[in-house]
């Protein structure tokens, strides 16, 4: 039991549960995450979407392996950190027992004493006056290094991994030149939105504006798959696409006018039983010699020649009818024109608290303190007697044994 937890609070353990957290979130980057099942079907083929959908890949950051490995990683170094920060305290305390009972190495002059006292206190070293002399320290927060390295890295899962697994995402769709209203009062309006740059290259892109239920705050820009929009604490992806049909409807008995989009399978009717039946819309047609159209059923370009698959129903008569953009069908007082298909983005809308990305901040930060203090900062302890001084560090401090004796060589001080 106890070989089982010096192993379960060691570093190689820990470093294990890292790496295995950082290829699964490697996997969670590559893979796209909470898609549709179609979506990975079209992306990776039948079998494989089955077998990432069974495995879980495909919402990879809250399947209970995932969770199990943060928990335990998290565990792990929370031990660690706390097992470490008694002997990181007793550490500090002995290197300055260990200074204060030091004997000098290196003799001194009563000249050379002074100056390497005042070389000393310009350099900020923290001096303890004991009863065998002089004892000056600096850097002794770098014991502290290898503590905070541990508690930087778990602040950073801990608010990584709500960051992960607590943003509340939501899906919309909005049409250019239309807005729609967050929970909050933030206001998102889709300025424009195309699938093809001016040179026909696919370029997925819209211009969203968002405004702050106040109206304090107000940001504008153009976003792409890769390249989302952060406002306060929203950030909105470039997630899915679609083209609408659109149709004017015209009442010539009192003049008014509406455009309507269509996106899915409608009966625009006023009187309820004379009207349109909109069934479909198509990219484009071939026609043969004879006359005979046959429709494009999907592309991944714009509609270049769309089409639109209507029933007409008048009378209680259904017809069949294939209409074209700026094409116009009447039925009695009401007048159908059929416009240019309009294309529209499918935003995803992610929300995280500012005060979880304020911790993750805040983590990486420390970590950043941490290493430094691991790396520069290596504590060091210059005992000074009256005839004579030593030198003591956890690490070699060749470097400044050369600049105290040049500091100190008499005849470099002569000349």
């Amino acid at each position: 039991m106890k070989k089982f937890l010096r192993f379960f609070r060691s570093m190689k353990f820990g470093m294990i549960l890292l790496v295995l957290v950082m290829l699964l979130s490697l996997a969670g980057s590559l893979i796209p995450q909470q898609e549709s099942a179609m979506h990975y079907v079209r992306a990776y083929g039948s079998q494989a979407a089955q077998v990432m959908i069974a495995l879980g890949v495909t919402d990879i950051f809250h399947t209970w392996y995932f969770y199990a490995l943060e928990i335990l990683l998290c565990l792990n170094l929370t031990l660690c950190s706390i097992l470490r920060f008694p002997r990181t305290r007793k550490a500090g305390r002995e290197w300055l027992s260990r200074a204060e009972k030091a004997e000098g190495e290196h003799p001194l002059t009563s000249e050379q004493r002074e100056k390497l006292c005042a070389y000393l206190s310009a350099r900020h070293y923290r001096l303890y006056e004991t009863a065998g002399g002089k004892v000056y320290s600096k850097n002794a927060a770098g014991f502290y290094g290898s503590f905070l390295t541990h508690l930087s890295i778990l602040l950073v899962l801990l608010f990584g991994s709500l960051v992960l697994m607590t943003p509340d995402i939501q899906d919309r769709t909005v049409m250019p030149g239309s807005d729609f209203i967050l929970e909050d009062g933030t206001v998102i309006t889709c300025e424009s939105f195309h699938i093809q740059d001016d040179t026909g290259k696919l370029d997925y892109a819209s211009v969203l504006t968002m405004k702050s239920a106040d109206g304090s705050q107000e940001k504008r820009q153009e976003i792409r798959v890769n390249e989302p929009m952060r406002f306060g604490e929203y950030k909105v992806y470039q997630q899915t696409y679609g083209t609408a049909g659109r149709v004017k409807i015209t009442n010539h008995a009192n003049g008014a006018e509406e455009v309507m989009f269509l996106t899915d399978p409608c009966f625009l009717s006023i009187d309820g039983r004379n009207g349109v039946y909109f069934q479909a819309l198509y990219p484009g047609f071939i026609q043969d010699e004879e006359g005979n159209y046959t429709l494009i059923t999907s592309t991944a370009n714009s509609y270049t020649d769309p089409v639109y698959s209507i029933q007409s129903i008048a009378d209680g008569m259904s017809t069949s009818v294939l209409a074209f953009p700026d094409e116009e069908l009447r039925i009695g007082d009401i007048s159908f024109t059929f416009l240019s298909p309009a294309e529209y983005p499918g935003l995803r809308i992610k929300h995280v608290s500012s005060w979880l990305f304020g911790g993750l901040y805040f983590s990486f930060g420390l970590m950043v303190v941490a290493l430094y203090l691991c790396f520069f900062a290596v504590p060091v302890y210059v005992k000074v007697q009256p005839d004579a001084f030593t030198v003591l560090s956890p690490k070699n401090q060749q470097g400044l044994m050369i600049d105290l004796g040049a500091l100190l060589d008499e005849k470099e001080q002569e000349e």
